[in-house]
């Protein structure tokens, strides 16, 4: 019965400390909102002035020229490793954050036009939480570190995001991006390497169902059943009802498995001769990311600091003075 007053008595007091908690917090925030309406009544002109600016500015980042609008790029690696496809998008975006104009145009090979429409470039790695092959999340903030345990990053897979100043510029930037990887020399032998691995796989298989089929011809004329082997569709000891007799080709298993790895050789020959695939294209949203509303909340927010800055710079400018006065 004392264990349960107990528990009751620390119930209560966790319950009004948490309550007092909250209480504090409101009553701060409400207290900065005071001051705040308080600073803006007594200095009317200057805080208006900081509102006319941050509309100004936002108004002018957000004009219909200046519109940025953001994209991403699933892609496929068919020759090398996330981490060094992340390496060298980052090297474009230095081109990108330097306002190099010219040296980014010389890189992905276009205009200087489209390349100064490129604000940022940026690539994230696709994660494989449980490493059982399926994609669970891509990391779009790149706070995942690869050298982690439990998250984990699939090596021929990348996202690139890309803000760019116009929406039809998505495409002509995909198309460069994929010729900037296709001509990076590493790449491409790593790419030729493969193909001729592909090749010489399927040349080994082909050879294999020739053997194959020798091997049938062989048993044929060894065999009396010929080169088919009788099965039963269900196990005949348990069966209450007469079994079921198929005929099946010998080596059937072997192949069909063979088969599949023929396919599968045929296939990747098909869609993966480049450096790269496209998974998804650039698909921009239609609402820029530097929208009015968007630029407003940012820009007043800073407004909003400098105001209460220079108002409090401004109540005691008699006690900063008589400070800076003071001898050392």
């Amino acid at each position: 019965m004392e264990n349960e007053n107990n528990q009751e008595m620390n119930i209560f007091t966790m319950t009004s400390r948490l309550g007092r908690a909250i209480y504090g917090v409101i009553k701060w925030i409400l207290s900065i909102l005071g001051y705040i309406l308080r600073a803006a009544y007594q200095y009317k002109l200057l805080f208006l002035g900081f509102a006319l600016v941050a509309i100004g500015f936002s108004l002018y980042e957000s004009r219909e020229d200046n519109h940025t609008y953001e994209g991403f790029l699933h892609l496929k690696l068919n020759d090398g490793e996330s981490v060094l496809y992340q390496t060298l998008v980052h090297d474009l975006n230095e081109y990108s954050k330097e306002e190099d104009v010219a040296g980014l145009a010389k890189e992905l090979e276009v205009s200087e036009d489209l390349a100064a429409r490129i604000v940022k470039l940026d690539a994230h790695h696709v994660i494989d939480k449980y490493r059982d092959t399926t994609v669970d999340y891509v990391d779009y903030d790149n706070s995942v570190p690869l050298g982690d345990t439990i998250d984990f990053a699939v090596p021929d897979q990348l996202v690139i995001s890309a803000r760019v100043k116009g929406i039809e510029e998505f495409a002509k930037l995909e198309e460069a991006l994929k010729k900037y990887f296709s001509k990076n020399d590493y790449l491409v032998s790593l790419n030729i390497a493969r193909i001729k691995l592909q090749e010489e796989k399927e040349w080994m298989y082909h050879n294999a169902l020739l053997n194959i089929d020798s091997l049938q011809k062989i048993e044929f004329f060894k065999s009396n059943g010929g080169n088919y082997l009788e099965f039963s569709s269900i196990n005949e000891k348990k069966a209450s009802v007469p079994f079921i007799k198929a005929k099946k080709q010998m080596f059937y298993d072997d192949m069909q498995k063979l088969f599949e790895l023929t396919g599968k050789i045929e296939e990747d020959m098909s869609a993966n001769l480049d450096v790269v695939t496209v998974l998804s294209s650039f698909h921009p949203a239609k609402a820029p990311v530097n929208s009015f509303a968007k630029l407003m909340c940012r820009n007043g927010l800073v407004a909003l600091l400098l105001f209460l800055i220079i108002a409090m710079i401004w109540r005691h400018k008699k006690d900063i003075r008589k400070y800076l006065d003071k001898g050392i």
